[in-house]
């Protein structure tokens, strides 16, 4: 499993994740993949994880990234609350 981030503006957030749900489908929902949203003083960051870095390709503006980079909090928008759980706190937005 790799880790991906994209910093996004808002207004993408939509197609974004669609395009990250439409892969998540298509390969059958896998029980380590996800989509999580953190958010600081910054912009918004969406993160990816994906069971192998060729995935990578079909995500569009999203950089692989170390696990070392991962906050410890997060919202998962697309994937598997379990998954989730054992790798984040979920987040309070604000």
């Amino acid at each position: 499993m790799i880790w991906a981030r994209r910093i996004i503006d808002p207004a993408e957030w939509n197609e974004v994740q669609d395009q990250f749900e439409n892969l998540f489908m298509k390969l059958g929902c896998p029980s380590q993949m996800m989509l999580v949203a953190t958010c600081g003083p910054g912009p918004i960051t969406l993160l990816a994880s994906l069971p192998n870095p060729y995935l990578l390709n079909a995500l569009t503006g999203f950089e692989q990234i170390g696990d070392e980079e991962l906050p410890a909090e997060a919202s998962l928008l697309v994937g598997h609350n379990h998954a989730f759980e054992k790798r984040f706190t979920s987040l309070k937005w604000k």
